[in-house]
This record gives C-alpha cells, structure tokens and sequence, in this order.
C-alpha cells in the first residue's frame, strides 16, 4: 500500500525528506519497513522525525546525501498498514491511480497514472496521448468516481486536455 513519497535528501546522514499520503503521523509510528519504487528493495527505518509539513525518514544502509538523491521522487510503499475507513466521496490514492478516465460522453480518454497535491486541491495525472494532464479534483470537473468499475467520468472543460 502506497504510504508517500519521498521529496529529497535531507542533511548529510542520509536521511531521506517524505510526505505523507493517506496515513497519519500515528499509522507511520507502527511501520518498521517500507519498500521503494524502483529500487526493489526494502529499507528498515531507523529514525523518523516529523516536521510540520513533512517526515524526515533515515533508512538503514543510506547513509550520505549522495546515496539518498538515488531515492528522489520513489513513492513508498508498507504491508500490513490498517487504514481508517473513510467517509462518502473520499478515497485512497491507491485506489485512484489506475482507474479509466473517461469523458462524460463516454469516450476512454487513458488512466490516472499519479495523484498531486497542491494547495487549492488534489490533480489526478492523465496519460493522454502520450504526454501528461493534470485534471484537476473538483466536483466542475470529476463528475463520478467509480472504484468497483474501475473508471472516474470527467466533463471535459475547455483547455483541459491541451
């Protein structure tokens, strides 16, 4: 299950700056092990130090800045983690990414390949034709979220898609 993303480097330990995604600060306290992607391998945290917008995570066998910078951008992934239910119209970002797009007409359109965070609201990656669309969450926009189907219905506004 998908738990962050690591943001950068941070000092000259090794250590590792995350953000969070779908978990509390409290769910992280119980995970000892993560796996990186991309790497194919699973690190032992040995320290985590949370900040307000961010954790400071520092693995077992990273141990400089140079090592870390390897790790920039790979989502982090735990087993095991209990997640709250959550309430209507909310969702895991791990059950968005792969979902179908499709426009309000009907017409597949690609898949949700990433979800970003930005201050005003979440923008869901569309691979449409073979570049990136940012699209953004807001109810003008996504009209359905269908998890068990497997699709999110969009109105295409105009500039949208490029």
């Amino acid at each position: 299950m998908l738990i962050g993303r690591i943001i950068k480097p941070w000092g000259v330990k090794g250590e590792l700056k995350a953000q969070l995604i779908g978990i509390s600060e409290e769910t992280l306290m119980s995970v000892d092990d993560v796996t990186l992607s991309g790497s194919g391998h699973s690190f032992h945290i040995t320290s985590k130090k949370f900040r307000p917008d961010c954790v400071v995570l520092k693995f077992d066998g990273i141990d400089s800045p140079e090592e870390a910078i390897r790790f920039n951008g790979m989502s982090m992934e735990a087993e095991g983690v209990e997640l709250p239910p959550l309430e209507e119209g909310q969702y895991y970002i791990d059950d968005i990414i792969g979902l179908d797009v499709v426009s309000a007409d009907g017409q597949t359109l690609g898949k949700v390949s990433d979800v970003q965070s930005y201050p005003a609201n979440d923008c869901y990656v569309l691979q449409y034709n073979g570049r990136e669309c940012l699209i953004p969450a807001i109810a003008e926009v996504v009209k359905e979220i269908n998890i068990e189907g497997g699709y999110m219905k969009i109105e295409i506004m105009e500039g949208l898609l490029g």
